[in-house]
């Protein structure tokens, strides 16, 4: 093997290894963006001092919009940190497409 090969496959394994750890760092972000949201539900669902709080519909509406952008952020964060994985093992040769 040549050393621009060498360099390629260092290169492309710290490249994925840095992939894999911004997925990981945007799935911690989305957990704790998940426990802070579920802390606000009671408040949410709650009525104020004076006695009207919002509509039972609306609360449930922003809870599950919110529910919902989790998701999908939980999703394409793992999707991030399972191809910088695939790219890290595809730089040191084991296998991959």
């Amino acid at each position: 093997m040549s050393a621009q090969g060498k360099t390629t496959n260092r290169a492309g394994r710290r490249v994925g290894a840095l992939i894999f750890a911004v997925g990981l760092i945007m799935l911690v972000v989305v957990f704790a963006l998940a426990a802070a949201a579920f802390q606000q539900i009671p408040a949410a669902l709650g009525a104020d001092e004076a006695g009207s709080g919002p509509g039972l519909g609306s609360a449930l509406a922003a809870i599950g919009a919110r529910a919902a952008f989790l998701l999908v952020m939980a999703y394409a964060s793992s999707l991030l940190a399972s191809k910088g994985l695939d790219l890290y093992q595809a730089a040191r040769g084991d296998g991959g497409e």
